[in-house]
């Protein structure tokens, strides 16, 4: 085997690990925010569009219940995930994500090319 395909197995085989390590991790994260009430949660980035590196992370977009504020349940829910493996985590009440989907193309772009795990 040469020195270049070795290098290829490799670096597959890391892509795979993190691959399985990532989706173990949003099982956890899923079920966490299921039970904190999460009306929808959406996957982006990366992990979804098959573009996974050695580092990547997980992007998650919840819609939590309105009884409290984006923000608040930003830090209940990021102070809540015990994972190794970095995860951001963006939370919006529904009316929040509508206001966020009308004004940032970030949103528009995670939501357009996301995929619903929940919700």
């Amino acid at each position: 085997m040469t020195i270049m395909a070795t290098f290829v197995e490799e670096r597959e085989a890391h892509r795979e690990a993190r691959r399985e390590k990532l989706s173990i991790a949003l099982e956890e994260i899923i079920e966490l925010l299921k039970g904190m009430g999460a009306l929808r949660v959406v996957v982006f980035g990366s992990f979804v569009a098959g573009r996974l590196r050695r580092w990547s992370d997980l992007d998650i977009l919840a819609v939590m219940p309105p009884s409290r504020s984006g923000g608040e349940w930003f830090r209940l829910v990021n102070d809540a995930v015990d994972t190794d493996v970095p995860a951001d985590i963006l939370t919006f009440t529904p009316e929040e994500l509508e206001s966020a989907r009308e004004r940032s193309s970030f949103v528009r772009h995670a939501l357009r090319t996301g995929r619903v795990v929940h919700g």
